[in-house]
Parts: structure tokens; sequence; C-alpha cells
């Protein structure tokens, strides 16, 4: 098992991104950590978040270790949760007088998870080598964890585990590579558009796939006045989420003073639309030079530049054939 570091917290498109969450003390930073190592560490409670690029096996996994404490768990869990493929929830099985609030927290962020996008929970109980570790049947009952059956879109299972001894881990890890295959393959897209506008409405960058003749820039225009509206009407920016026509859906992103769209089929994954628009985003915000824009945004999307028209602004730039 190898692992990378990055100094950059945000979602990648390295690997699998899940979210590694729990109460504090549960085994969270832990867990990264004998992935990391092979062995047990003692480590510190996380403040904010810690972010590790794994292998497990042929699987490459970004791993965002979220701290535990309730200042975290009413902020940063909720965003990164509704991004990520999946969770690992980690609660320690020898302190029962936390099972109650376990159930609250880890309730709370499945139900995030509303969506018909396919997506994986690994449910650890820690501590398994402690003589007061609760046994599996008792925290599956007690969490009422027997409802994920309810959960169509959601593929899981549970573990008694020793972080220390690495009882069981893994087993554990073993059943999630072979289950975040299948989410990988149910949540690919195939993006038929993307532009980049600012917000007043002009056009810097489109990458069509669908043949469209009209100028790039009534789209980016009709999306300026309707981010325009919205803001009068909400008082904020990134009302305008999604639009919807036909067999297509619009996700769309604002930020600062850019409109980001990505057109997708609607049999595609508006979460990994979602996710892929804020990484470019990302980028965006960090260039002072948009030479290399289009290069950035294809590597991102994964698409063949050659299968595509490219327009910057109103100039028209095709791929090679």
């Amino acid at each position: 098992m190898q692992t990378r570091s990055s100094k950059i917290l945000s979602f990648d498109k390295r690997g699998i991104p899940l979210v590694v969450i729990g109460l504090p003390q549960a085994g969270k930073t832990s867990l990264v950590r004998r992935i990391k190592t092979g062995e047990f560490l003692e480590t510190k409670p996380t403040l904010g978040m810690q972010f590790e690029t794994v292998e497990v096996g042929d699987a490459r996994f970004d791993l965002f270790d979220l701290g535990g404490h309730i200042s975290y768990r009413q902020t940063i869990w909720e965003t990164y949760t509704k991004l990520a493929y999946g969770v690992i929830f980690i609660i320690d099985s020898a302190d029962p007088d936390q099972f109650d609030l376990a159930k609250e927290e880890f309730w709370k962020s499945i139900n995030l998870k509303e969506s018909a996008d396919e997506f994986t929970i690994l449910f650890l109980c820690n501590k398994s080598d402690l003589e007061e570790s609760v046994d599996l049947e008792t925290i599956i009952n007690h969490l009422e964890l027997f409802k994920l059956a309810e959960k169509e879109n959601a593929s899981y299972q549970f573990f008694k585990t020793s972080m220390k001894t690495g009882d069981n881990v893994d087993n554990a890890l073993q059943w999630l590579v072979n289950n975040a295959a299948k989410v990988v393959a149910k949540r690919s897209i195939d993006p038929h558009m993307f532009m980049l506008a600012d917000i007043e409405g002009f056009p810097i960058l489109e990458i069509d796939k669908m043949g469209l003749e009209e100028d790039p820039s009534l789209l980016a225009g009709f999306l300026s006045a309707i981010e325009s509206f919205s803001q009068r009407i909400f008082g904020k920016t990134g009302v305008l989420q999604y639009l919807q026509s036909g067999d297509y859906k619009y996700i769309i992103k604002t930020e600062n003073e850019y409109i980001y769209s990505l057109i997708i089929h609607d049999t595609d994954s508006q979460e990994e639309a979602r996710r892929l628009l804020d990484l470019i985003s990302e980028k965006v915000q960090d260039m002072s030079d948009f030479g290399i824009l289009e290069s950035i945004v294809t590597q991102i999307l994964k698409i063949d530049p050659s299968e595509y028209v490219m327009r910057k602004g109103f100039i028209e730039v095709k791929g090679k054939n």
C-alpha cells in the first residue's frame, strides 16, 4: 500500500474520493495511517481535514479525513460528503455512551446522498481488541444500520476492526476496493459541451461535441441573464445550479466573476459533473494566463480534443482529426 500527500485539500481527479468521518478519537486518522504505513501509529485529533491519496491493490483513493469535533461536523462534513463517492464511517465500539450521537451523525451524513448516484458505505466498528468492545450485532441494531437496505443506490458493509492490531482491516479494505470499482463505473459521464463565461455573459471557452451551430455568446448571455435575475431575486449568486431540456442536463456553477456550464445526458451522473466543475473552477481561480485553459479542462473532463470543437471567445479552434 502506497500513499501520496497533497497540500491542496480539494477534490482532485487522481483517485476515488472518499470521506473518512466519525466522532473524535474513533480511529479515523489511525485508519489512514495504517493504510499508509501498514502499522499503528499514535495520532492527534484531526484539526479540520487531512488529505491522502492512497493505493490499495489496483485501486487509488483520495481520502478526506475530516475532524470529528462538532464545529467540523456542522461545516465541512456536508460539503465533502455530498461530493464523495463513498463514506468510511468509524465508531469506537468500546464506548457505548457515544452510540446515540454516532447514530445521529451517521444518518445525517448518509441522508445527504439522496440522488440516484451509486455510493459506497464502509462502516468500521473500531477498537475490537478491547474487552469492553460491543459486539457487531448490537451496534447494528442500536444504530439501526439495517435501514441501509432502503437505500437502493448504496452498497454497504460492516466490520469489527482494530486499527491497533490490524485485525480485519485488510478484509474491510478489500471489500472497499471491490465495491468502489462498481461505483466508479456507474458514475462516469460523457460531456457534450463545456462553457466558461464571465459574469457579464462573454464566452471565454466553449468545448462542444454536440455540433451546435449557435454562436456561443447566446448560451453565455442566457446563463448570465438568469444568474443576474436570480441574484436580484434571492440576493446572492450561485442559486441556479442546473437546467434540463429534453435528454440533456445543464449543470451550472457561478463563482466570483465566472459562470461554468457542463451539458451531460440526463442519464449521466449529476454529482460527478458537479464535482468536475468544482475542480475546474479551482484551477481557473488560480490562473493568471488562460493560455493553457483548454488543456486543463480537457484533462479534467478526460475528453479527446479531436472529437470536440473548441472556441475561445468568439474564435473557433477545431481539434485535429
